[in-house]
This record gives C-alpha cells, structure tokens and sequence, in this order.
C-alpha cells in the first residue's frame, strides 16, 4: 500500500485499513453501511496510534458509493470484500455477492487509476469468479491460497484484477 491511494469497501472495523495505513498508504478511504462499524474503524485507528483525522471513514451503502464515486476519485488499491448476502433496511434491494458481483466489481475497476488494483475476496462457499464477465485487459489472478492458512480449506476465495495502464 506505500505510496498508495487506498480503498476500503465493506470496510467492517477498518482491519484493511490499519494495515493499508501501516504500510504507508497516501490516503484512505473506508466505506461502511454500519455507523457503529464506522466507529470502531475510528477506534482501531486510535488504538493504532493513527490520526484519524488524515483518513477517510465514510457510513455510506457500498454499491451506492461506487457508483457516485465512478469519475470523482481514483484509487490505486481497493479491497472488497463484500457480504455473502445483505437484506438491510438501508437498502433499497437485497444483495447477493453470487448474483451482484459482476455489477459490483465492474464499478470497483472504475474507481481504479491505471495500473490499479483490486482484490475482491468472499466468504461464499458456493461462490465461481467468472473471468469472461470482465475486459480481457485487465488481469485476473486467483489468489486464494496466498491468504488462506492452510492448504485444501479456504475460508474464503480471493482475486486481484490489476486495471490495464492503457
């Protein structure tokens, strides 16, 4: 994250962030539909030593977010890691990672400068990325047995999509 433009999506208590932030990250941004989430990220920040006042943490809907954002802002990294499932109140519509992702990771490569990138991990078990869905310029790599502690037992699934610098 040195140097970088840093993005937080589903941003829960900020523990992307801390870690964006300690690896010397220009600027963060953490996103969060949970108010009392987004204080916590704000505590871990204290808890780190870490002004928060130089970072920022946003109570928005995710989807929402990156759609408004599309155009405004670039990042250099984002992490999405977004719910299996979501029916919030503060929603309009339900959310389904097995059904919304391709929307979703298609406005997350917009809001990334060229050369970005980003990764987007879940905890879904059923869960199949489709790489066809998105621009063949861009480079999907799985990455899941790089952030899963042991072998033959993911707990999650995880992919980088590095933004063509074109």
């Amino acid at each position: 994250a040195k140097g970088h433009r840093f993005l937080n999506l589903f941003a829960y208590t900020g523990s992307f962030t801390c870690n964006a932030i300690a690896g010397g990250a220009s600027q963060t941004t953490s996103v969060d539909l949970s108010g009392e989430y987004c204080d916590w990220t704000i505590r871990n920040f204290e808890l780190n030593q870490f002004d928060p006042t130089r970072h920022a943490v946003i109570k928005d809907n995710c989807l929402s977010f990156v759609q408004h954002e599309a155009g405004k802002k670039r990042y250099d990294l984002i992490v999405c890691d977004p719910p299996t499932f979501s029916n919030s109140k503060q929603m309009k519509t339900s959310f389904s990672v097995t059904r919304d992702y391709p929307s979703l990771v298609r406005s997350c490569i917009k809001l990334l400068s060229p050369g970005g990138r980003l990764i987007f991990s879940t905890n879904a078990k059923t869960f199949t990325f489709d790489p066809s869905l998105f621009s063949e310029r861009h480079t999907i790599q799985n990455i899941t047995s790089l952030t899963t502690p042991f072998e033959g037992h993911a707990i999650h699934k995880c992919w980088t999509i590095q933004k063509s610098s074109l």
